[in-house]
């Protein structure tokens, strides 16, 4: 009788090892050996943790993700908004080659001489080719990455649109340099909860969960103030994030 019974044995009834061993295998066959690799340093080998640590980290992600989305659409509409109150040719400032965002702005670089409007160009006639013809401009504000209107600030852009235009979105006296830094923070971390990236012991400050995500929030509400009041209780949501759903295991954001 004993026999019949270790014959009809459950997964959950195998050994430890075994399940362990299997886990890993589907595991790494979903993830690959590399991804999951960090997840299992963290959990001492233990892959039963190791996968609740990926699924935390994904969700940590959306968090994120969710935050940098309600900062990214007060971003392009405040700079959208500034740029067509200052522009005066004749067409949107997006698709006339006048304008500071798309007429040649030449840096020196390593490789000799550079147009930093270069990209811009090419950002924003692809999008305008990707929608259908009668498109609005308030579709292509809609269209651009968070990458061009985070570039729009940087240093080479400094003097054609930052002095001219896009300081005025943003509370007097706000230091350029400074701003970029948080905008460049804000979007590589995306990047990385977009490519499915650990998020947690982060190697460069710049990466820390909790400084983006206060960075997010914090730069909303001096764009529109009013929308973080209604999205925000006061309390950080990272913060109620972290408590609602600790880490399975210690870790640092």
């Amino acid at each position: 009788m004993s026999d019949k019974r270790d014959n009809h044995q459950t997964p959950k009834d195998a050994t430890r090892e075994r399940h362990g061993a299997a886990t890993c295998l589907w595991a790494e066959k979903w993830l690959s050996a590399e991804r999951l690799a960090p997840y299992l340093e963290e959990c001492n080998g233990d892959i039963s943790k190791a996968l609740e640590l990926y699924k935390w980290n994904v969700s940590l992600g959306q968090l994120l993700m969710r935050d940098i989305c309600y900062f990214e659409v007060a971003l392009r509409n405040a700079y959208n908004d500034v740029m067509e109150s200052r522009w005066d040719g004749e067409k949107h400032w997006l698709l006339d080659d006048a304008s500071p965002a798309r007429r040649p702005v030449m840096r020196k670089s390593k490789k000799g001489m550079l147009d930093s409007n270069r990209i811009n160009r090419k950002t924003i006639d692809a999008a305008a080719a990707g929608l259908p013809r009668g498109f609005t401009t308030g579709s292509l504000v809609a269209g651009l990455t968070l990458g061009f209107w985070v570039h729009l600030t940087d240093r080479s852009r400094e003097t054609v649109i930052w002095r001219s235009c896009l300081y005025r979105a943003w509370p007097k006296g706000t230091n350029r340099a400074e701003l970029q830094e948080r905008l460049y923070g804000i979007l590589r971390l995306r990047n990385r909860v977009a490519h499915n990236e650990r998020l947690f012991d982060p190697k460069r400050g710049e990466l820390s969960p909790r400084k983006v995500s206060a960075d997010a929030v914090g730069l909303l509400r001096l764009l529109c103030p009013e929308a973080a009041d209604f999205l925000y209780d006061g309390a950080l949501p990272l913060d109620e994030f972290l408590r609602e759903h600790p880490a399975p295991v210690e870790i640092e954001l």
